[in-house]
């Protein structure tokens, strides 16, 4: 399916605004070319190809049906992921979609039936596990230069809740299922499964809070992980914005920071964000006296959206390999499918019960 020697031919499906901030981080890629669009609305497909220079489409039918386009990067509503994978995956071609990949039961095991059946390369955009400071607490980790890790903290919250409307997707729990677990929340449960691999079980608490729709509003979970780390996860559509992770080791603790109001620019993005070590001075010998020493670490910036498209296009061409497949990806959504029903149960939820409801 392709020319070897040149860019990977991709074509994005989904025109609203994350397919444009998408498309803004990879159209000029060395890696990729897009070569076309679909939107199911002719005038933002008209304004798409021509902000950044392809050509369009008026059906899925047709795009799957064109030789030249080798996958496609899918930002289309949350509901809409399995019929366009399973078309892209009957035509032979790959997939990349943004998270989550999917939050029913059902949709998940057609994607997961069409993307094992298929052969295609499947990517699910969890990006933020490419931060230069997640990327770092990983390395950081992993050499042991802070420790043995014991507890883990991670947040993230906007004003959104204020804002919702009878009507929204955001305010049914079956479309969002622990209300900004699935929207914030599964952020950092994609970067805590980067730290520290998939939770065993949850136990979790929320509540409402908007007045013109009943889903949760704030959740706080605790995730206990094989190993003995302890994790906290909170999601908070009631407050101004925060992302931030803290890690609890023997030798150091991390803070990390995010202006997430950067997030789009995602060439900008870790330039406005800030990694902490605090760990005890060397001098500090008695247990009475020892001084905490803190140090901002410096972070190589990253691009975080364009490099795991990039990735994506380069396994197409059996380069590279995709680090957020399918089991990942699954794996994410059945912690906050766990975490909701731990709220509305009551009770400790095993992952491991959700990943087999799942089929996976």
């Amino acid at each position: 399916m392709g020319d070897e020697g040149g860019k990977v031919r991709l074509a994005a499906v989904g025109l609203g605004r994350w397919g444009r901030v998408m498309a803004a981080a990879y159209h000029r890629s060395d890696v990729i070319e897009l070569r076309s669009c679909f939107s199911r609305n002719p005038e933002r497909r008209g304004r798409f190809a021509a902000d950044f220079g392809c050509d369009e489409v008026s059906s899925l039918e047709e795009l799957c049906a064109r030789d030249d386009i080798e996958g496609l990067v899918v930002t289309v509503p949350n509901d809409q992921h399995a019929p366009v994978i399973e078309a892209a995956a009957r035509a032979g071609k790959h997939v990349y979609v943004e998270k989550p990949v999917a939050v029913t039961t059902v949709d998940l095991r057609r994607i997961g039936d069409a993307v094992r059946g298929s052969g295609v390369v499947f990517a699910c955009g969890h990006s933020a596990r490419r931060l230069a400071g997640v990327r770092e607490m990983r390395r950081m980790l992993d050499s042991g230069e802070i420790g043995t890790p014991s507890m883990v903290e991670a947040v993230f919250s906007n004003e959104r809740g204020l804002e919702l409307k009878d009507g929204d997707w955001r305010g049914d729990p079956a479309q969002c299922p622990g209300g900004p677990l699935t929207q914030l929340g599964i952020h950092q449960i994609d970067n805590l499964n980067f730290l520290f691999g998939t939770p065993a079980r949850v136990s979790a608490v929320g509540r409402p809070g908007a007045v013109a729709v009943a889903n949760t509003m704030v959740a706080a979970a605790l995730l206990e992980f094989e190993g003995g780390v302890i994790g906290y996860l909170g999601a908070d559509w009631l407050t101004p914005g925060a992302f931030t992770m803290d890690l609890y080791c023997t030798a150091a603790r991390l803070r990390y920071e995010l202006d997430f109001s950067w997030w789009s620019n995602s060439a900008d993005t870790d330039a406005h964000t800030r990694l902490v070590k605090v760990e005890i001075g060397a001098n500090s010998s008695d247990p009475d006296d020892r001084v905490l020493r803190e140090s901002v670490l410096a972070l190589a910036p990253r691009d975080h959206l364009r490099e795991e498209v990039e990735e994506y296009a380069r396994a197409i061409r059996g380069q590279d390999e995709v680090e957020v497949g399918l089991d990942v990806s699954v794996s994410n959504v059945a912690v906050v499918l766990a975490a909701a029903r731990a709220i509305g149960e009551r009770r400790s939820v095993e992952v491991a019960e959700v990943l087999a409801e799942l089929g996976a």
